[in-house]
């Protein structure tokens, strides 16, 4: 099965956005045991667009088309499919209703120029769009499936679950379930691991891996070397991995590690509470990411300045004088206040230097402190010096 995407604007190849787009498809694609070809980012030039079109439906089966379905004059797409169909655009009054009440609803005024909306070349299927005015379509050509979508991702997705996945499912009448392990492993880097699963893992199992690096760990991803082998080499591949890694494995396959979090503070019913400097709210954006927080996350605290981390979390000017902002004896004592303060079960404290500037010999551009205090009023300090540019160390501070 040859698959390819085409994702089209001029911000993908000057670096303004990065193209999640084709990241999330080659997810979804993948339940399936579907593996994308190769992926071509287009500038939003007409004859660009056209000729690699015509080039990727004379070798795909299915074709992906993201991008260039708006209202403006370089929003080309659904011209550059039309032309390279040698098909007629024909407007579709139906759509064009849909979008003069989307606007109503929005309360703005529809111009002129979002009626091209409302085309569509004239073999192709309305895919709709359930929250915007780009609506995506189908059509099927010298047996290629093309799919064509806004490059909107929240747009996006809605369309592929709501019209593509119902046209994928009738087509592959069974999903092929890729027989995998996927292990997720924080604190140990990927040269440590790799060297551990050849030496220690690989000579007891008939596998094969991949070590992939994220910011949430390192997930490691393995086969058997049998394709055909049932799920009965996984236990014992999943104890021995537990043996050598112990806590540091903190989840499987689907394992979200928000998810997990969760779970746990629910079981015991417990509240986090969290104080924050040098992440400036990462960690709290990340827990109420997940719907139903509140019920186990009290909120935080962004003690950015000394000033504030000593009126709102009783951290001493004497101390913060004595070892500095970014120390584990500021982080225990923000850690304390908080916890007060927001009557917390557990309390976790984050400060450091993130960069670019800040950093000092003893204490470099990437040193973070943590302090955990637990509901037994356990404490847990930890200190890390990451690298990277001033988001990298932020988001790793997260993880």
């Amino acid at each position: 099965m040859n698959i390819i995407i085409i994702a089209i604007g001029n911000e993908l190849l000057n670096g303004e956005i990065l193209d999640t787009n084709s990241r999330f498809l080659e997810q979804e694609l993948a339940h399936y045991g579907q593996k994308v070809h190769r992926v071509v980012l287009i500038r939003d030039d007409m004859d660009a667009i056209e000729t690699e079109i015509k080039r990727c439906i004379g070798e795909a089966d299915y074709l992906f088309i993201m991008g260039g379905l708006g209202p403006t004059e370089d929003d080309l797409t659904r011209y550059a499919v039309a032309k390279a169909l040698d098909q007629e655009l024909i407007q579709d009054l139906n759509e064009l209703k849909e979008i003069q009440k989307k606007f109503e609803a929005y309360g703005h005024k529809m111009t002129s120029n979002n009626e091209r909306q409302s085309f569509f070349p004239s073999a192709a299927k309305n895919l709709g769009n359930p929250i915007g005015t780009a609506s995506g379509f189908y059509l099927l050509e010298r047996d290629c499936n093309v799919f064509v979508l806004p490059g909107v991702p929240s747009e996006l997705k809605l369309i592929f679950q709501d019209s593509i996945v119902p046209i994928l499912n009738e087509q592959w009448t069974q999903s092929i379930v890729i027989n995998k392990l996927i292990v997720k492993v924080i604190g140990v880097g990927e040269s440590t691991l790799d060297t551990m699963i050849k030496e220690e893992i690989a000579p007891k199992h008939s596998i094969r891996w991949e070590i992939i690096a994220k910011a949430e760990g390192v997930f490691l991803k393995f086969y058997p070397i049998d394709e055909l082998s049932k799920d009965n080499w996984k236990e014992p591949l999943q104890q021995d991995l537990e043996r050598h890694l112990g806590h540091q494995i903190y989840g499987y396959d689907s394992d979200d590690m928000n998810e997990i979090i969760a779970k746990l503070l629910l079981k015991d019913k417990l509240k986090l509470g969290t104080i924050e400097s040098c992440t400036g709210g990462y960690v709290s954006k990340y827990i109420t990411d997940r719907s139903g927080s509140s019920r186990y996350y009290v909120g935080g605290m962004i003690t950015y300045t000394n000033d504030l981390k000593n009126r709102l979390a009783h951290v001493s000017s004497k101390l913060l004088e004595q070892y500095g902002a970014v120390s584990v004896e500021t982080a225990e004592a923000m850690a304390r206040g908080a916890k007060k303060a927001l009557a917390s079960d557990i309390t976790l404290a984050i400060t450091g230097i993130a960069g670019p500037t800040g950093g000092t010999p003893e204490k470099p551009v990437g040193t973070v402190c943590f302090a955990l205090l637990d509901h037994k009023n356990r404490l847990t300090l930890k200190k890390r010096i990451f690298v990277g540019d001033r988001s990298d160390v932020r988001v790793r501070s997260l993880f």
